[in-house]
């Protein structure tokens, strides 16, 4: 049986590559046979103690009573060899095999490490915080032939190259066992430099993460460092092997409401299965480009020979295996941003056959049977669930949007306003609670579903979180089919799907249900938009009219009632639009 909070882990890594950062503490070498820097200190103070005549079972209480005070990682080696030549052959037993150690495959890198290189070379994470001395990560790092930073020294921080640029990132917060500029690793360490508080907190702040072989137990200045940073951008996993895990680390989990995932089988176990599950959702999620490819040129050809039969089943199918999905979701588990990222990652493939089949579908159009199963595929896709998390169930909401998309982008490239008219109107919910509806306020994404994606990616990031994810799905889907030739003419074709939208909407009173797209807020980069607009200036005949009843003046009310909307909202800016169709005076 699979972790329920690792499979979401897992499905939220694969979904989001770069996005999560780790947290490694000495656990994760454990297996290796290499020490903890508390376990060096502590048999560095062991042999300061005998060669000072004494035997006591507490080596580090004799130091403190011997020496006045706790002892300091730097200190202590300083006391025991004197050149960076001598401290470097001191510390080299605790950290590098021997030909014994190489027979027991000990002090190499264990199935953990492995595994995380694996995952930073798919480019699944590209940054590694840990308190290690130890080089096991960059090993197998080097071995997979992984590019990195390894910083370890302000200096290193400083002249660092950023974070989003880099292949992959090794924080080692407490230093390398190789470098002479070593740092306190007791509890007594209670603040850190400022350039490495600095990307710290960066890190905190801007990464989800994942924790692994760290106890919380003494490291002060980190747990501090944690709690300095108040954002939760992402969610937060801690690896633990048990279900008690001490009250430090139990304060940092509450803090960042951390997700814990027990696995009594440690950090070999538990990295390895991150792994295998990451590249099995990956590879069952694709969508193979060749069996897309063929239903392409299955459509097109039923199109060609006028086969209206094979075009219903064809799209009767990828509009059944929609459908089909949802009927196995748990409405009722716990809601998290990984769950639901993980489930609108599936819909994506899901619903990208039909997309691209509809698109073409709609833009090539000829019958009024095409027409009909248009329609009909739309009404297929508004049968709603209505028990469980309100989120959950706003999913079923995604499909029926990125079809709107499809088929009104297709239309707009097409010039058939007339269906698009339609496509707005005439379809009829089989939803039963919601059914009463005219389809226009019962399709309005400000239903449900853009709240959704204000939970999944907050208008702190995007004025419109709904909108921009469609624009970015779509014009991947398009481009890459080569169904529109590339980002430039995609851009101009949703804005132009988007804008109309937002007539038809205030045409029939019901701005608020779509207030605006995209190009609401990009005053500067839609001549493209004014440019269709001006089409209508003063032409009766100008065939966007059909979207208002034929009236020039109902088209006019709607683009002041939109361009009111969007002045009156400090992100949007209605410039240049009225302009556009009424001319300068106005």
């Amino acid at each position: 049986m699979i972790d329920e909070k690792l499979m979401s882990l897992s499905f939220s890594v694969e979904a989001n590559k770069g996005v999560y950062a780790l947290l490694l503490g000495s656990g994760i070498s454990y297996s290796a046979g290499i020490p903890t820097g508390w376990g060096v200190l502590k048999e560095l103070c062991r042999r300061i103690m005998l060669l000072n005549g004494a035997d006591d079972q507490d080596e580090i209480k004799w130091y403190e009573e011997k020496f006045g005070k706790a002892p300091l990682y730097d200190e202590v080696i300083g006391m025991l060899a004197r050149t960076s030549s001598e401290r470097n052959g001191l510390l080299k037993e605790f950290f590098e095999p021997t030909e014994e150690d190489l027979v027991h495959n000990r002090k190499l890198p264990t199935v953990a490490h492995r595994a995380i290189a694996e995952l930073v070379k798919q480019g699944y994470i590209k940054v590694v915080v840990t308190t290690n001395f130890d080089r096991l990560l960059e090993q197998a790092l080097d071995g997979l032939n992984v590019q990195y930073q390894t910083l370890y020294h302000d200096s290193d921080i400083e002249g660092m190259k950023p974070l989003a640029h880099a292949d992959c990132t090794v924080l080692k917060i407490h230093g390398d066992y190789r470098d002479t500029r070593f740092k306190n690793i007791t509890d007594e360490l209670e603040s850190y430099s400022e350039p490495l508080t600095d990307i710290l907190e960066k890190i905190f702040d801007e990464y989800g993460l994942i924790i692994s072989g760290w106890s919380a137990e003494w490291d002060t200045a980190l747990r501090d460092t944690i709690k300095s940073v108040k954002g939760r951008r992402y969610s937060w996993y801690w690896h633990a092997f048990s279900t008690e895990i001490n009250e430090k680390a139990r304060e940092l989990v509450n803090f960042r409401d951390a997700s814990i995932i027990i696995d009594s089988e440690g950090a070999d176990h538990f990295f390895n299965s991150l792994l295998e599950n990451v590249e099995s959702i990956n590879k069952v999620k694709r969508v193979n480009p060749e069996s897309l490819q063929v239903k392409i040129k299955s459509l097109q050809k039923y199109l060609l020979n006028q086969q209206d039969m094979e075009i219903s089943q064809l799209i009767g199918h990828e509009t059944k295996n929609i459908l089909d999905y949802f009927n196995n979701i748990n409405y009722h588990q716990h809601v998290s941003k990984e769950i639901v990222r993980q489930y609108v990652e599936e819909l994506n493939e899901k619903v990208k056959p039909l997309s691209v089949l509809l698109f073409l579908l709609s833009y090539d159009v000829k019958t009024n049977k095409q027409e009909q199963l248009i329609i009909e595929t739309i009404e297929r896709l508004t049968s709603f669930k209505h028990d469980g998390q309100i989120r959950l169930l706003n999913l079923q909401q995604l499909p029926l949007q990125i079809i709107l998309y499809s088929i009104g982008i297709a239309l707009v490239k097409s010039q058939n306003y007339e269906l698009l008219n339609k496509v707005f109107v005439k379809p009829k919910a089989r939803d039963r609670i919601h059914n009463r509806l005219d389809f226009m306020t019962f399709s309005s994404p400000y239903r449900g579903l853009g709240e959704l994606f204000n939970f999944l990616y907050s208008p702190t990031n995007f004025h419109l979180p709904m909108e921009e994810f469609m624009n970015q799905y779509l014009e991947n889907v398009l481009v890459a089919t080569q169904l529109i030739f590339d980002k430039i003419e995609f851009e101009i074709y949703y804005d132009f799907f988007e804008f109309i939208r937002c007539i038809k909407y205030r045409y029939h009173g019901k701005g608020g249900y779509y207030p605006s797209g995209r190009f609401g807020f990009k005053p500067y980069e839609r001549r493209h938009l004014e440019q269709l607009i001006q089409e209508g200036k003063g032409n009766e005949n100008w065939n966007l009219f059909i979207l208002t009843g034929q009236k020039e003046s109902d088209f006019g009310n709607a683009l002041n009632s939109l361009v009111k909307d969007l002045n009156e909202n400090y992100r949007f800016d209605g410039q240049g639009l009225l302009e556009a169709y009424f001319g300068k005076e106005n």
